[in-house]
């Protein structure tokens, strides 16, 4: 099983690749049987790398199913002894990655860890060194989400050179740093494996999708002894704002920012209906059916349900509270985020991370409308169903259509952005978990489906907030929100406020930030509504 190893690494001794000068730890070429132990679903298949081929014979690669367990396991006497080495391989997934892992000598049990090299989720590459076997966050190697792309093949490298790490991607740097913690666990009891790890974020992972070419060598490569193909793997670049924005807010004067705006609004509409396009009343009709009322003691609740804008009828339901008393009674549209519900966001108990801001919104006096809206390929998709709320609300007997607002936590957050910067019916809003920079939203892994086809290229994210101005809007940014590094919420909030400033309406905009993570606050964002609306929801407990 090994002899076919030793024979190519002669050849490729005796020949001409820069690449085969430092002799690997391990080597897996995919060609013959594997020169580990195979566990689970790992089969050979015909799928090799293009770009002109390697300069040695390559006709197969390795196939991984991706469940627990599936890997090539070379045991623990295979190890690095120093933190001079390089991992490197061949990849291409099956589809979206979800710790992916490539190789790795770690297992959590125990405290293990040695060293591991995996795909994230959302396409960056991670390179964990631990010098001890416990883990350590500042030695953490990340590149931006986006690197690796499913269906594609890569070559991905992980070198670490005396205390610093590198990850390349196709031969080229793609991040760098040195790591505090210094040196290896060489002594971890963790099994060397390919396309899989004993333990790693919590469970027992593997690589869906195909490997080749994987090398282990004890010693820090540079990109010209990596595995290269004859011709070169196109750079990657991984999704990021672009070098220049086609709307930038630039306005000096309030005559500028009004005329912006307008070719902002316009523009952002424009974008919607190239995906979705927007059906009149008379072509989809509103059709709003109410359930029978349930008392919840401060309001009347009922289960509704509203054509949305869609040629086949498709309804969406939802809730609608109704304070008791005489209105009309300011009014609050109510979004939900990804998984969630309309009654999401009214449930009140103490781990629900919309903190039942609905049913608060609703004690206080407010008439709240909040539906339950399903998950979209781009999530302004439903803006046209969200301006349906709006007409809902402002048709309703009860409520004052002078004093309408809205709020949504994550990517009703994102929603809150679209239909208060779209819908000046809306008089105040409450952007929770969501407003950022476009640098920070691509920073760390989030969902594509804010990536309306245009946006990106239109305006820095956060400047579709200010489409809203000079109406009040409160951002809430919580410190440790993992899908919006709270610096990049800074910077976009100072560049918001900025704007605002333009527009003569600086003390309008308010940035609520407190210790907690993707959740929603409401310490800044009851009173400030209530002052906008005349609700009473910061007195109500």
């Amino acid at each position: 099983m090994k002899a076919p190893f030793r024979a190519w690494w002669w050849i490729l001794l005796a020949g001409f690749p820069a690449w085969a000068l430092a002799e690997p730890l391990v080597y897996e070429r995919f060609e013959v049987l594997p020169v580990g132990k195979v566990e689970g679903g790992v089969t050979l298949c015909e799928d090799v790398v293009g770009h002109g081929g390697l300069d040695v014979p390559n006709a197969r690669s390795g196939r991984f199913d991706g469940k627990p367990g599936t890997a090539i396991n070379l045991g623990d006497a295979k190890r690095i002894g120093s933190t001079d080495f390089t991992v490197e391989a061949l990849v291409k997934l099956a589809g979206p990655p979800s710790f992916d892992v490539i190789a790795s000598c770690w297992n959590e049990e125990g405290d293990n860890r040695s060293w591991a090299f995996v795909v994230l989720p959302g396409g960056a590459l991670r390179f964990d060194v631990s010098p001890d076997g416990t883990f350590h966050p500042d030695n953490v190697l990340a590149t931006r989400p986006g690197f690796i792309r499913p269906g594609a093949w890569h070559h991905v490298a992980a070198v670490s050179q005396g205390d610093t790490s590198r990850i390349y991607v196709n031969g080229r740097e793609a991040a760098v740093k040195a790591r505090p913690a210094k040196g290896i666990f060489a002594k971890a009891k963790a099994n060397l494996k390919i396309g899989g790890a004993d333990r790693y974020a919590g469970a027992a992972r593997s690589l869906s999708g195909n490997l080749d070419e994987v090398r282990v060598t004890a010693a820090a490569l540079s990109p010209a002894e990596f595995v290269r193909t004859r011709e070169p793997m196109p750079e990657i670049a991984p999704p990021g704002p672009p070098k220049q924005y086609a709307m930038p807010f630039v306005a000096k004067t309030r005559d500028e920012a009004v005329a912006w705006q307008t070719l902002a609004r316009a523009r952002l509409m424009e974008l919607v209906a190239r995906q979705v396009p927007r059906l009149s009343a008379a072509e989809a009709p509103l059709d709003l059916k109410l359930g029978p009322p349930q008392d919840k003691g401060d309001y009347t609740l009922h289960a509704v349900s509203f054509r949305g804008n869609n040629p086949e009828g498709k309804r969406w339901p939802g809730l609608l509270a109704v304070p008791k008393g005489n209105g009309p009674f300011p009014a609050i549209l109510a979004l939900h985020g990804h998984g969630g519900s309309a009654e999401a966001v009214f449930d009140t108990s103490e781990k629900n991370l919309y903190h039942g801001f609905a049913d608060r919104f609703a004690r206080g006096g407010y008439v709240v409308l909040a539906p339950s809206l399903t998950h979209q390929p781009y999530a302004a998709n439903v803006l046209w169903d969200l301006f349906r709320c709006v007409d809902i609300l402002a048709s309703r007997p009860e409520v004052d259509k002078e004093r309408l607002g809205v709020a949504g936590l994550s990517m009703g957050g994102e929603w809150t952005m679209w239909i208060a910067a779209c819908d000046p019916r809306l008089k105040a809003a409450v952007v929770s978990g969501w407003m950022c920079t476009t640098e920070g939203v691509f920073s760390v892994p989030n969902c594509e489906c804010w990536q309306l086809p245009g946006l990106v290229e239109l305006m820095d994210i956060c400047e579709a907030h200010l489409v809203i101005a000079p109406r009040p809007v409160v951002f809430e940014s919580a410190e440790f929100d993992d899908c919006f590094p709270i610096r990049h919420t800074r910077e976009g909030f100072e560049r918001i406020r900025a704007g605002y400033k333009v527009f003569g309406a600086e003390g309008a905009v308010t940035q609520d930030i407190w210790p907690a993570g993707h959740e929603w606050h409401g310490a800044a964002a009851y009173p400030i509504i209530d002052k906008a609306l005349g609700g009473r929801a910061a007195a109500s407990r």
